[in-house]
């Protein structure tokens, strides 16, 4: 699964994108394609309060109202849905039944999607309908069917990780049309200070090998910075070399704020508004791990990339026993389906098998291409002691 760095594919950016050495410390080790154990070098988390109180409360974002936009416009944008002009209007203590002018600053309250930076604005107001969630359209949009849109059930968010620690990494062949194209990797590096916050950083790479060099060189570094407490992350930043390609990403996130700054390249810093508990494109997949994962169930995980607000809906498919060079797990098959405002996409086909204990380990990913397939397969884990008595 993509989540959605510029040109990465799907599978690669967020699961490996949706995708720490050990100095003088014992290891038991396995053979090559197979799994070795650490012992902790960090047993639990620095402490630190929760802060989810303070992320939960009321979201209120700024909108400044641009030429020719109406309170329908508005509420589109921000609802999905036509329905709530009248009380964005009221809100505001103004009239519903003129347009705001252009360069006025509305309070919105707690929308339920929230726009892209720098995103165009519609130019008509999306039509109200029935559906799940309360989703609309864009002119031009298909209304997203109820078979479109995932049911999810509502989840507390997760209070311990018993699924990674430090010393955890995950090493992954990449096979197109079955020729090695390339090498993964999932590393998790001990904790570290992060603005006042226990962090854990997260670092996933990704590296083209010959004949592939020679024709599409890749190299991909992604970094995040994850909280230990909240399970969200503080900071993201990646360097992307991808042919003739090359492209670095900084974003800043401020969850208490609901307020994301991004810096690409030498444009000017963007600062956009985002959903509460966001994730980026890493940390998304290392939350999803920390669920109550269930046969048959679809999650929905807010994330923020390249500028733009997603939902990723992740629904676990079935069980099943998988094979790879790492040896062979009971694993349960997911699939992303990924919401931008309303527009919905899979169109890499996208699988993933991640073990079905608690640590929700990642062992495959297959994603469809015109003449074939790129196969994402768990060559070597290296991971805590405690990780052990779950494989």
């Amino acid at each position: 699964m993509k989540f959605l760095a510029p040109k990465t594919p799907l599978l690669l950016a967020c699961f490996i994108s949706l995708l720490p050495l050990l100095s003088g410390c014992s290891l038991l080790f396995v053979a090559k394609g197979g799994t070795r154990y650490i012992k902790e070098r960090q047993a639990k988390a620095p402490e630190a309060s929760s802060l989810e109180k303070e992320m939960s409360g009321p979201v209120v974002v700024e909108y400044k109202v641009r030429e020719g936009d109406s309170f329908q416009d508005i509420s589109g944008m921000y609802y999905g849905t036509t329905d709530k002009a009248k009380a964005i209007a009221r809100y505001n203590r103004l009239s519903w039944k003129r347009n705001p002018k252009a360069g006025k600053i509305l309070k919105i309250v707690n929308p339920s999607q929230f726009p892209d930076a720098n995103a165009p604005r519609p130019a008509k107001a999306p039509p109200a309908i029935t559906a799940p969630f309360g989703t609309g359209t864009s002119p031009g949009t298909p209304t997203p069917t109820p078979q479109m849109i995932p049911k999810t059930e509502k989840i507390p968010r997760p209070t311990a990780n018993n699924a990674f620690a430090p010393g955890e990494k995950l090493k992954f062949e990449i096979r197109a049309l079955s020729v090695l194209g390339g090498y993964a990797t999932m590393e998790v590096g001990d904790y570290l200070d992060y603005n006042g916050r226990p962090c854990a950083p997260i670092t996933v790479k990704a590296n083209s090998v010959f004949p592939f060099t020679s024709i599409y060189p890749v190299h991909d570094v992604q970094w995040t910075y994850f909280d230990a407490v909240n399970f969200l992350p503080w900071k993201f930043e990646n360097d992307i070399h991808e042919g003739n390609y090359n492209s670095h990403n900084l974003e800043r996130f401020d969850p208490l704020k609901h307020k994301v700054v991004r810096l690409h390249n030498d444009d000017a810093p963007v600062t956009m508004d985002m959903a509460p508990f966001s994730q980026d494109i890493i940390s998304c997949f290392y939350y999803f791990r920390l669920l109550p994962v269930e046969e048959g169930k679809t999650y929905d995980i807010p994330t923020v990339s390249g500028g733009k607000n997603y939902h990723l809906y992740v629904t676990v498919v079935k069980r099943e026993t998988i094979t790879v060079p790492a040896g062979t797990f009971d694993c349960f098959q997911i699939k992303p389906l990924i919401k931008s405002e309303t527009v919905f996409r899979n169109n890499e086909q996208i699988d993933l098998w991640v073990t079905a204990d608690p640590t929700h380990m990642p062992v495959k990913i297959k994603s469809g291409i015109v003449i074939g397939s790129i196969d994402v397969d768990l060559l070597e884990a290296t991971l805590p002691r405690q990780q052990a008595s779950a494989h």
